[in-house]
């Protein structure tokens, strides 16, 4: 069930229905903020709209970096567990002494 949240970013205050807890939406919400400062900081002047896109786009980047880190983690694994199965099939099939 959605629940409305109260959030701030940039200094403007939103109301937002989610359906996830309040407290992540809110840490959501802070980390955009977050990021928004740190290009700030850097010296970014730009329209607030298109701050907010150049956040959106660097989090959405680090979402699929580290999505198509996790895979190969698992081709990883996948691999190490082929090796092992091998390895057990030729313990497997020697023939005993």
């Amino acid at each position: 069930m959605s629940e409305a949240v109260e959030i701030n970013l940039m200094g403007r205050t939103f109301s937002v229905r989610s359906n996830d807890e309040p407290e992540q939406v809110r840490a959501a919400a802070m980390l955009v903020q977050e990021r928004v400062d740190e290009l700030k900081k850097l010296g970014a002047v730009v329209a607030s709209d298109r701050l907010l896109a150049l956040v959106a786009l660097n989090l959405a980047g680090e979402l699929l970096k580290g999505e198509a880190s996790r895979v190969q983690d698992i081709d990883g694994l996948l691999s190490g567990l082929d090796t092992v199965v091998s390895q057990a099939q030729g313990l497997a099939e020697a023939p005993l002494r």
